[in-house]
């Protein structure tokens, strides 16, 4: 029982022994259970069922992200989206961009490159393959040279980090598996190279947020390195043969597009799906009608236009 002298409680010497031995208990019980949360979240960590991108998108009830790859805009529309990948050369404010809480990845292809790309002079002659006839003044590259490699590693990447992005998004690696396709011999090792560069930068750059449009090829390869995938025009698509200029895709087509995202599903390395579609930004019925099926499938959408150059706020 405890006494009072001198307006302080005074507690007997074998009940505060058994309160300390309480508290001390609680004490050990509370961090075996700690210890036993953190130690299962580093375990899954290491399997690849989570990663900060899927950590992020459960925390929220809604999640919005955005490719902009415009040389300006509105910082604090930008900043209004949980993540945004926008193109390295964008002349706005990164540090304004993510003052809310955003997100930021910048655009980064990898199995190409543009001779506008600023780093296009540093680059090997060796690596240079042909021009992708699609986008005149782009080359398709080999992925097995080290210098590439090096070049992204140790020159690319850090100089999109001194900007203040956090995060990657890479491009252009559907092309290596379709030159080795194309040519099983001269292409041998392309897509193990391309797997391996991904591999290397998520070792490299363990702290940055890093995903992938498509390459669906290297997924089964890469998912445990990356945070997660973008599937570009799953559900719709910019086509002439559309009204518009666009069209939805056939059943099949969706179909195909979502069985090469099953290594995303996987237990063990199971990452976000988020889904880049295109159509007519005035036409805000069809656009909600896309938002509505890509979550329905429990992926992460955004409906932009073909050149991602504009802002195309989802419709309320």
């Amino acid at each position: 029982m405890a006494t009072r002298q001198s307006g302080v409680v005074r507690i007997p010497k074998a009940a505060r022994n058994q309160t300390q031995r309480g508290r001390a208990g609680q004490v050990m019980a509370l961090r075996r259970t700690v210890l036993k949360t953190v130690g299962a979240l580093l375990a899954l960590c290491g399997m690849g069922a989570i990663t900060p991108l899927a950590a992020t998108l459960t925390s929220r009830r809604i999640t919005k992200w955005i490719a902009f790859y415009g040389e300006t805009a509105d910082e604090e529309v930008l900043a209004r989206y949980d993540l945004v990948v926008l193109d390295p050369g964008f002349k706005g404010s990164i540090t304004r961009v993510a003052a809310a809480g955003a997100t930021v990845c910048a655009y980064l292809s990898l199995g190409e490159i543009s001779k506008t790309n600023a780093f296009f002079k540093l680059v090997d002659s060796r690596i240079l393959l042909e021009q992708n006839p699609n986008w005149p003044g782009t080359f398709r590259l080999d992925v097995r040279q080290a210098s590439w490699r090096a070049l992204v590693l140790d020159r690319m990447i850090p100089a999109i980090r001194d900007r203040g992005f956090t995060g990657l998004l890479y491009d252009t690696l559907d092309t290596p598996p379709y030159l080795e396709q194309l040519d099983p011999k001269g292409g041998r090792g392309l897509s193990s190279a391309a797997a391996e560069l991904v591999r290397a930068i998520r070792m490299k750059y363990p702290d940055m947020l890093l995903l992938m449009n498509r390459g669906y090829a290297l997924l089964p390869a890469v998912a445990q390195y990356i945070d997660g995938v973008v599937a570009e025009s799953l559900m719709t698509r910019f086509d002439q043969r559309g009204i518009g200029g666009y069209r939805w895709n056939g059943i099949p087509e969706v179909a195909a597009q979502r069985a090469l995202l099953d290594p995303a599903n996987r237990p063990g390395t199971a990452i976000p799906i988020l889904t880049l579609d295109y159509w007519e930004h005035d036409d805000t019925n069809t656009i909600k009608e896309i938002y509505a099926r890509e979550r329905r499938n429990g992926y992460y959408p955004y409906v932009g236009t073909p050149l991602l150059d504009t802002i195309v706020p989802e419709p309320m």
